[in-house]
């Protein structure tokens, strides 16, 4: 059998194998182009989060994505807001006409890869929250405020 691999591979099987291995590393070495030229980075640098070529396209539909499935939360709930204005935020950034360094520069939180991991988050807690209700607070629920200073107690040392 390793007669027969080696004749094979001095026959016809050797000029596929050669053409197949030429056109692999063409096609390495064109996206490598293809990303260097277009200015994004070839590696994040971070384990598992792969460079997105298409980062502020991918962002700006997770960011569109979040404004949409956040109005299953009221409009007076804190989250809701607060999710609200950092997806405008975000979303004004990756709109304007600037690099993606420049971006992630202005954003301040990090590679757009990482703001995307950010988004997908999002998108998974926003149902959870929605059926959580943590701005659902019931009657006469009541919140003990300690305006001083001084240590919260611990509860064994509240019931003495």
């Amino acid at each position: 059998t390793t007669a027969t691999m080696a004749n094979l591979a001095r026959g016809p099987v050797r000029g596929v194998l050669s053409r197949f291995c030429r056109l692999g590393s063409e096609l390495v070495r064109s996206q490598e182009k293809t990303l260097a030229g277009a200015g994004y980075k070839t590696t994040t640098g971070i384990v598992g989060v792969d460079v997105d070529p298409n980062a502020p396209d991918t962002l700006k539909s997770k960011l569109k994505q979040i404004l949409r499935e956040i109005k299953v939360i009221p409009e007076t709930a804190q989250y809701r807001i607060s999710v609200e204005m950092m997806a405008n935020e975000r979303l004004a950034v990756i709109s304007k006409d600037i690099s993606q360094e420049q971006m992630e520069e202005e954003l301040g939180a990090g590679q757009l890869e990482e703001i995307i991991l950010q988004a997908e988050d999002e998108l998974s807690l926003i149902p959870k929250m929605a059926e959580w209700k943590p701005w659902d607070v019931p009657a006469g629920h009541k919140i003990k405020f300690v305006i001083d200073d001084a240590p919260v107690p611990a509860p064994e040392e509240e019931k003495k």
